[in-house]
């Protein structure tokens, strides 16, 4: 090789080797220049205690939007909600939306947080936009919100006796608030469950206890989201029931719908061939007066249910004219309270028969009872014959 082409090889690699290190001394000046122009600042957010590194120029950034989550739900409550969000020199803009519709919008401003009452029962999403001292945004929006009314139970009540009796009905009901409320009863005698009613829409049950014992209820009451609550009714003592015949009469009658436009009430029993009556209202009868009765035969029964007095004669005559009774008193069409049958004059008695099926529909008594009804029972009083 010439001495001519071996100093233009060397005088190539020292111009190549040259260019290499001036990249590698550049590159290293570029380095260090970004490292130190390049600051860190920590940003406090709404937490003192927890901090997030920012890099100025950096594009801003939400990381989440926060809020109490133990609200939610409640019905009136006032909610803050706060962005959690990394840039330099921001200002926040928010909009609140119920049920996909703006509601409400906070222009920007630099406070990263908004409080807001939900007071109106709906759907709510929050959406809130970043933007920097660049002009650069970023929005996120929250997760869904629910508020419904919230479930409450005002009360529970049962109704009760001042001595309540085995075989006594007792009725239940609860007053509650919330949305589209089904009720789930139990009944406990003594902390064991003795009646599990179906959920439904009925606020109150009625139960009769047939043993003696310390009882209660419990109603759970459920929304159509799935949320419920529970209350107890009061306890309640059910005595052995040990009654009088009066008082178990008094008993049966209360426990029905009897009304009556007056003070009294008749009661026929035609199986134990009596009429009773009762002084009060409905609700509280008390009885006063059992008769000796004769009702209808198998052939001509005496006509049955609720009937209301109404009308009146010294004599009933019958159809053929051969007997005749005293103090008629009406309580359904031909239907009569009457004495026992006396002869066409009125004078000689024929059938002095009583506690037996035998008439022809009426309602047979003796004389002095007869007389009773007609001068005690006034028109409109009730009627029950059974």
């Amino acid at each position: 090789m010439s001495r001519k082409l071996k100093g233009l090889i060397c005088f190539s690699l020292v111009f190549v080797l040259s260019l290499l290190i001036v990249q590698v001394l550049s590159s290293n000046g570029i380095y260090a220049q970004n490292k130190e122009s390049s600051v860190t600042k920590e940003v406090a957010i709404d937490n003192p205690n927890e901090h997030i590194k920012v890099t100025d120029g950096a594009s801003p950034m939400i990381d989440s939007i926060t809020f109490d989550k133990s609200n939610i739900e409640t019905l009136g409550t006032v909610f803050r909600f706060t962005a959690i969000s990394r840039g330099k020199d921001l200002d926040y803009e928010w909009t609140i939306f119920k049920d996909c519709d703006e509601i409400y919008k906070k222009e920007y401003d630099e406070e990263n947080f908004l409080d807001f009452n939900m007071n109106e029962l709906g759907r709510y999403q929050v959406l809130v936009k970043i933007k920097n001292e660049n002009g650069i945004t970023k929005s996120k929006l929250s997760e869904e919100i629910n508020i419904i009314l919230p479930i409450r139970i005002n009360s529970v009540w049962v109704n009760k006796t001042g001595k309540q009796l085995v075989n006594t009905p007792l009725s239940f009901s609860v007053s509650a608030d919330g949305d589209h409320l089904m009720y789930h009863w139990y009944v406990l005698k003594d902390s064991n469950v003795v009646y599990d009613g179906l959920l439904s829409e009925n606020n109150s049950i009625n139960y009769t206890p047939n043993e003696p014992g310390i009882y209660k209820g419990i109603v759970y009451v459920k929304d159509r989201f799935g949320k419920y609550t529970r209350e107890y009714s009061e306890e309640l003592i059910i005595y052995e029931n040990i009654l009088s015949e009066k008082e178990k009469l008094e008993a049966i009658i209360n426990e029905k719908d009897f009304n009556s436009k007056t003070n009294h009430y008749v009661w026929v029993d035609t199986d134990k061939n009596a009429a009773y009556i009762f002084e009060g209202e409905n609700k509280n009868w008390s009885l006063t007066k059992t008769m000796v009765c004769t009702d209808g035969k198998a052939s001509t029964p005496t006509v049955k249910g609720n009937f209301t007095i109404g009308g009146r004669a010294p004599w009933l005559t019958s159809y053929n004219g051969k007997v005749k009774a005293k103090y008629k008193v009406r309580f359904f069409g031909n239907y009569y309270f009457h004495s026992i049958l006396f002869d066409s004059k009125g004078k000689n008695i024929v059938d002095s028969r009583l506690g037996q099926s035998i008439s022809h529909g009426c309602v047979r008594l003796s004389v002095d009872d007869a007389k009773w009804v007609y001068d005690n029972i006034k028109d409109g009083t009730g009627v029950y014959i059974y």
